[in-house]
């Protein structure tokens, strides 16, 4: 398939692209585009992204990204969190259906009112003719009325007025119906083949050439049975659905775990970035005195979004004066902090226990840029996660709170801690 949001880059060729077109051309069924859809299955597969970060993981403009999140917010398909609105998050499958579902069960209800009022509105105010159970007559007002009524029912304003009109006056030939419309006779074949197909009128039995108003009843409840059937077709859908876009979710975790080498600190800190801002429940770190680049990249404010949609953020620092008020400002925003000295274990920042960007080597100098090399690893291994997770509540054990040692280091009031510049 073309278009901005491809297929081949979304999913980098891992799933089979009929099952994905499958999923796709389901969703259209549910009011999404095709782009949408799109936008909605890979955010479904890869957790929360900030707009910027799909831009860049689907090859596209930022712009375009941002059109399409509107879209599915709208149809509640994909919400954000006040405290982290510039996080998108992909609404449950099951849940988002189910609300398409019910929004549609509400209007068949309406739709049942309204033909109740219309029954009502013919059959209360004027009398039966005895030969043909239509009514004899209706006023000038009530045929506008029925007209905007039968709107719901898929009928066009002219297609109504021409239905109504044969309630009003009886089987008519459509010359008849063309002068007394005031249109062309081309017009109202046209309308009547619509109408025949909607099961609004019928030809006459004896005069071919005469067209006749169904029963209004009879006439609506075929197009109920329309809209139940809809709904019954959609209720099908929506399982199939589930189970194929489950089969999609689900493939990655029976192939091989991935490795990523990360040669530079500018890609460590784009990796950790990316791996906040996927975080759905937890996020752990552990870093050496050393290692500055935590206080990079705007990893503070990826914190607080993290918290804000309720991600459990802990970390165990080697705290001294050279990095104590990046400490302060972690347990500021909420993170558990815990500090141990000298903490020798690996520096790594990780993900529900899925995602992880360990350090090799991470004794980074004072000052330094994006570019300065570093050996470091990306991973969705889970033998790597249980590993890490295993190292990190080993250093959480050992560790005492950071806050009591934060304090105890402001009560010294050093000089040299006054004036030491923070690079963590």
């Amino acid at each position: 398939m073309s278009g901005v949001l491809s297929v081949s880059n979304a999913y980098d060729g891992a799933s089979p692209l009929n099952s994905l077109e499958t999923v796709i051309q389901k969703l259209s069924e549910f009011g999404l585009s095709e782009k949408e859809a799109q936008l909605y299955v890979y955010l479904l597969k890869y957790g929360p992204k900030r707009a910027g970060d799909l831009a860049r993981s689907l090859k596209t403009y930022r712009l375009g990204v941002y059109r399409k999140l509107a879209g599915l917010i709208d149809k509640a398909l994909v919400t954000t969190k006040r405290a982290s609105p510039a996080v998108y998050t992909a609404v449950d499958l099951a849940e988002a259906l189910d609300a398409v579902i019910a929004s549609r069960q509400r209007e068949l209800r309406l739709v049942e009112d309204i033909k109740s009022d219309l029954v009502a509105l013919v059959n209360g105010r004027h009398p039966l003719a005895a030969d043909d159970s239509l009514p004899t007559t209706l006023a000038n007002g009530d045929e506008q009325v029925l007209v905007q009524l039968l709107s719901v029912f898929g009928l066009s304003d002219k297609e109504a007025q021409l239905y109504v009109h044969l309630l009003k006056y009886g089987p008519k030939r459509a010359g008849d119906l063309a002068r007394s419309l005031k249109t062309y006779r081309e017009d109202v074949y046209r309308r009547c083949a619509r109408l025949i197909d909607e099961g609004m009128i019928v030809k006459g039995v004896k005069d071919k050439a005469r067209y006749a108003p169904v029963e209004l009843d009879q006439a609506l409840d075929g197009a109920l049975r329309a809209h139940q059937n809809e709904l019954r077709r959609l209720e099908r859908a929506k399982q199939e659905l589930i189970e194929e876009t489950n089969v999609i979710l689900n493939r990655g975790s029976s192939s091989a775990p991935e490795f990523k080498n990360l040669d530079t600190v500018g890609e460590v800190v784009t990796a950790i970035s990316q791996l906040i801002n996927s975080a759905e429940t937890s996020i752990i770190f552990a870093a050496h005195q050393r290692f500055s680049p935590l206080s990079m990249g705007g990893f503070l404010d990826h914190l607080k979004c993290a918290i804000g949609r309720d991600v459990r953020v802990r970390g165990v620092l080697d705290i001294s004066p050279r990095n104590s008020s990046a400490g302060r400002a972690y347990i500021s925003c909420g993170v558990e902090l815990r500090n141990i000295n000298p903490y020798k274990g690996i520096t790594m920042v990780m993900a529900d226990r899925k995602q992880s960007v360990s350090l090799i080597h991470a004794d980074m100098k004072s000052a330094f840029s994006l570019d300065e090399k570093v050996a470091a690893i990306w991973s969705n291994s889970v033998a790597q996660s249980e590993f890490l997770t295993s190292a990190f509540e080993t250093a959480w054990e050992q560790a005492v709170g950071a806050e009591e040692y934060l304090n105890k280091l402001l009560r010294q009031e050093r000089p040299s801690l006054e004036s030491a510049p923070t690079t963590y």
